[in-house]
């Protein structure tokens, strides 16, 4: 059996691109191609996330040989709820864990367990900030050395 809870392609990617910025302990912009690289991912995949997320004002972009992307947000009070939403848009109730109706009539008898687990994971999404999440998840050596 897979996980239950799944986040989009682009959401991961979302995540994981703010991760990467927020462990790198640099002013200047970081290049497109190096946080695809970072991640294993496809540069041109990884372009239309980074977009959304400055069209959200998660982050800022600079044009150009020098050019590239850093964090607007603060990681300290940017959350993890806030970076998914902006890729993704508002999280709506989780539907029928099966993944296809069946049920006759009335309200799905999974429904009650499905809306708790989406509001466990709303709530907890939308206090655990980036900066919590990257001290967490990356080793503090591979923080102190931008990736």
């Amino acid at each position: 059996m897979t996980g239950i809870l799944r986040f989009s392609e682009a959401a991961n990617l979302a995540l994981h691109a703010c991760a990467v910025l927020a462990s790198m302990d640099q002013a200047a912009p970081v290049s497109h191609d190096r946080i695809a690289s970072a991640l294993g991912v496809s540069p041109s995949h990884l372009g239309k996330v980074m977009q959304k997320l400055v069209r959200a004002g998660i982050l800022d972009s600079v044009r150009g040989a020098l050019g590239g992307f850093s964090l607007s947000a603060d990681p300290s009070s940017l959350t993890l709820l806030q970076i998914l939403e902006s890729v993704d848009g508002p999280v709506a109730g989780s539907g029928c864990l099966l993944g296809k109706r069946v049920c006759s009539g009335g309200r799905c008898p999974l429904s009650t367990l499905s809306d708790k687990v989406s509001g466990i994971v709303t709530d907890g999404l939308g206090k655990l900030t980036l900066e919590a999440f990257v001290a967490r998840q990356l080793p503090r050596k591979r923080r102190r050395n931008g990736g």
